[in-house]
């Protein structure tokens, strides 16, 4: 299933006797960067998934396989742009280098008379590497990235030759003389030197302009810890219409943090993108911005890995592009802010109101489904199959049973399963949430509050987790605020998991199960590297309606608004697929 990579990434001028191609030369470094999705595609490439249902999950649906092999081959070329930038990159454990460029091309190159079990091990080993890579290459560029990572070729040489090996070293040569800064690298000229400076400028490396927004020192920030001037008052606005949808105790909700990233989004390229404040905003601008949405570039300034913990330097508000349906929902959300905006006098109209470009743009395509055939609100697909609960539910049984992580993760299963909890319920479930008459209960506290039954084995599995943590197993006398999930450290029993921590412990859990069906099965291995913890969820509505559980009753176990919403989980196309 491997391909060799291209030959050489084209050089700068490589035309050298043709005029007119000089004129059509590319540019000096790269005008769009590697996100998560190419990754994705990627990957399932090397598994040998078909290439256009790949194009059309991860890339645009209907596109064209002759465009979907070629960027395959600017993935590659990219790929290896990464490796070589890596070399002078400083590693945080003090390691050497992850690959070199030779190490990297031996392995993705299959040699001549391979047999079937070197390919598959060959496989495995840049998959891993893959994996590897990953967080490494979608990081924003550094100041100790090599010249040879990023240029191309021809302006790379000319700036080695200069003694400006690394992105920092060109950065200060720039500093130091801006008109002339050049001349001492042979082969490059004033236009190529422009391009340069733009470019360092655009990845936060170069001097800003005088009437610039300031960027924050650590990049793209989250929306608490914003600092920019201009962006002040639309912020304490955002604030003020995010405490709307707080719970009555004060915690915030899901649909706060779902509103909060949809805002969040919006205010930071609004900011840093457009240079704009949201009074000043068009419906251009919000089409625009939906149209970012699709594929938020540079990658490496806007997107992080999933569950990066919103107070670290590498924080970014998006983890890759969003689907139809995710920018619609982001369209609706932002439709409501900008109204309530305007009732509060913020803005003096709303550029996302009904028949501006951006609500067109927004609004579902039908031409392919009846009038009366309303979309599901939720994904049911995203759910695991029978098969896949039972590999998920081993895989955690045959980790080491006297390690506390094991113990929590078998309880951690059990609750989900029993309960469907969203995230955000699960870092909040509390020992005061439990009561036992003829039978133990869990009360969810919400907006839509329910009362879920647990099984004597949920009941039994949270003994032990409590008892791992060192609380023992008689939870009727702990503290009612005690955490039903949380930390194994003794030292830090007192601190709850955050949101993005429980999703960082399910997302390891599926990449292991993942892991250990990869040889067997690369389309279910795919499936769990894909997977949320939201998937749970998911799955427990779905096997229960499988089970035959009646609709209504899974609306109230669930927390679901309506019953049509439930419903979502016994349509046609699950049963045509044999999800479940």
């Amino acid at each position: 299933m491997f391909r060799p990579l291209p030959e050489a990434v084209p050089l700068a001028g490589a035309a050298a006797n043709d005029t007119r191609r000089r004129r059509q030369q590319p540019p000096v470094a790269p005008s769009r960067l590697l996100g998560p999705h190419h990754f994705a595609y990627y990957r399932g490439y090397l598994q040998g998934l078909d290439l256009g249902r790949l194009a059309s999950r991860y890339l645009t649906p209907g596109l064209d396989l002759r465009q979907a092999r070629t960027l395959l081959g600017w993935i590659e070329g990219e790929l290896v742009r990464g490796v070589r930038r890596l070399a002078t990159r400083p590693r945080q454990d003090g390691a050497a280098a992850l690959l070199n460029e030779k190490a990297w091309l031996a392995m993705i190159t299959a040699p001549a008379a391979e047999s079937a079990a070197a390919r598959q091990a060959r496989q495995r080993r840049l998959l891993r590497g893959l994996d590897a890579l990953q967080p490494l290459l979608l990081a924003r560029p550094a100041a100790a990235d090599a010249v040879a990572g990023w240029f191309v070729p021809a302006v790379a040489t000319g700036l080695a030759a200069a003694g400006w090996a690394t992105l920092g070293a060109v950065q200060a040569a720039v500093g130091a003389d801006p008109r002339g800064w050049y001349r001492a690298a042979p082969g490059i000229g004033a236009t190529t030197a422009q391009q340069i400076e733009a470019w360092l400028q655009a990845q936060a490396l170069g001097p800003v302009a005088l009437d610039a927004p300031e960027m924050p020192d650590a990049g793209l920030s989250p929306l608490e810890s914003l600092r920019h001037g201009a962006a002040d008052s639309d912020k304490r606005a955002i604030e003020a219409w995010l405490r709307n949808y707080l719970l009555e105790s004060g915690e915030t909700s899901h649909t706060w943090r779902s509103y909060r990233t949809q805002a969040e989004r919006f205010l930071l390229w609004t900011v840093f993108a457009r240079r704009k404040t949201l009074p000043t905003l068009t419906a251009d601008d919000c089409r625009a911005y939906l149209a970012f949405l699709a594929d938020p570039q540079p990658a490496a300034a806007w997107v992080a890995r999933r569950g990066t913990p919103r107070d670290r330097a590498d924080w970014r508000p998006f983890e890759g592009p969003l689907s139809p349906t995710s920018i619609r929902h982001a369209a609706k959300v932002l439709q409501s802010l900008c109204a309530w905006l305007v009732r509060e006098g913020h803005l003096s109209g709303n550029p996302f109101a009904t028949g501006t470009p951006a609500a067109k743009a927004a609004q579902p395509a039908v031409a392919d489904a009846p009038a009366d055939t309303p979309a599901p609100r939720i994904r049911a697909d995203r759910s695991f199959t029978a098969a896949q609960w039972r590999q998920l539910k081993q895989c955690v049984a045959a980790l080491p049973a006297d390690d506390p992580r094991t113990v929590r993760l078998q309880c951690m299963l059990r609750l989900v399963y029993a309960t469907g909890l969203r995230l955000s319920e699960q870092a909040q479930a509390t020992v005061g949430h439990l009561a036992y008459a003829d039978g133990w209960t869990l009360t969810v506290p919400g907006t839509r509050p329910r009362t879920n039954a647990l099984p004597d084995t949920v009941i039994d599995a949270l003994r032990a987790h409590l008892d791992a943590r060192g609380l023992g197993r008689d939870l009727e006398r702990l503290p009612p605020e005690t955490l039903l999930i949380g930390r194994i450290l003794r030292a830090e029993a007192n601190t709850p998991l955050s949101v993005a921590q429980l999703g960082a412990i399910w997302k390891r859990c599926f990449q292991m199960a993942g892991r250990a069906l990869q040889d067997d099965d690369a389309a279910g291995a795919m499936q769990f590297a894909q997977a949320s913890a939201h998937w749970l969820r998911h799955t427990a509505g779905a096997h229960a309606v499988a089970r035959g559980a009646a609709r209504k009753a899974v609306q109230r176990q669930l927390g679901h608004a309506s019953v049509s919403t439930t419903a979502a989980y016994a349509t046609p196309s699950n049963a045509d697929t044999g999800l479940h």
